[in-house]
């Protein structure tokens, strides 16, 4: 009998986020660069011997499950590429904040899609990738999470060997924010050349490991109106920033923010510093990685 298989979908970050232009079916254009966090990532279970059709059950309130869960949609979208007539069931723990900007939906699709692509092959890596870009613009990425820049709607990949990271602190401030929201209130786009250049500039900083630099050079077109409509995010920020961060940013739609420093202490201290007592529960999640 074969025995439920466990899965691990890590959470991301944009260190650059530069939105190019918009396209005629509505989607935009995008430089991007991403680093996978896997230490912080959803646990998946998966039974492939489970009844008939395709199941998906997550206890965190709010997320959807069944047909609704996008990790649900992308095996039920292989199944039909292959032929296959399904019986698998999926237990989704959420750990990566929901509606955060750090993946947590597009990974778990991404994450069952390579393991199904796995266990069931026959599909090229080609049709693999364009299967998870009908899916979601961030989904390709998670067939194989690395540091990576992304292009045209985010399924344009160019991987790096892995690149010398400063110390990141994740704030996760406890409200959702619709990637749909963050691209409507969208105020300003980046002509491709200018992306380009902070691209390499921002990657060859990065291998030199001229963190100060390279934190000088993240940048995210969507956050200006995320900062505007919500002063909690401008007060973390200042708090981090007086805590010795070399810069903060909205990760992808928001709202989380990700902050880099020089060194595991500062990033202690600044944690430390955004801490609330457990008897004042807010939600908030502080996550070293």
């Amino acid at each position: 009998m074969d025995s439920p298989h466990i899965l691990h979908a890590p959470a991301k970050i944009n260190l650059l986020l530069r939105i190019t232009g918009k396209r005629a079916d509505g989607y935009h254009e995008l430089v991007t660069l991403f680093h996978p966090l896997h230490s912080v990532t959803d646990e998946i279970t998966v039974d492939l011997k489970s009844g008939t059709g395709i199941t998906l059950a997550c206890s965190t309130p709010g997320v959807p499950e069944n047909e609704g869960n996008l990790g649900a949609r992308a095996a039920a979208l292989f199944a039909q590429k292959m032929g296959i007539a399904p019986s698998w069931h999926f237990e989704l723990k959420k750990h990566i904040p929901v509606a955060a900007g750090m993946g947590g939906g597009s990974s778990d699709a991404g994450t069952i899609l390579r393991f199904l692509a796995e266990r069931f092959p026959g599909c090229s890596a080609g049709e693999l990738n364009a299967l998870a870009a009908s899916l979601g613009a961030d989904i390709p990425f998670f067939l194989s999470p690395g540091d990576a820049a992304a292009r045209g709607i985010g399924e344009k990949l160019e991987y790096f060997q892995t690149l010398p990271m400063p110390e990141i602190l994740v704030v996760f401030p406890n409200f959702p924010v619709s990637a749909a929201w963050a691209y409507k209130h969208l105020q300003t786009m980046t002509p491709p050349e200018k992306a380009e250049a902070e691209l390499e500039a921002l990657t060859a900083a990065l291998r030199q490991r001229e963190f100060r630099k390279a934190a000088a050079l993240c940048e995210n077109d969507l956050e200006a109106p995320l900062f505007s409509k919500f002063p909690l995010l401008t007060q973390l920020r200042r708090v981090l920033l007086g805590k010795g961060a070399l810069c903060v940013h909205v990760s992808g739609s928001g709202p989380a923010l990700f902050a880099l420093f020089e060194d595991a202490a500062a990033r202690k201290n600044a944690a430390a510093a955004l801490a609330v007592p457990e008897n004042m529960e807010t939600g908030m999640k502080i996550l070293e990685c």
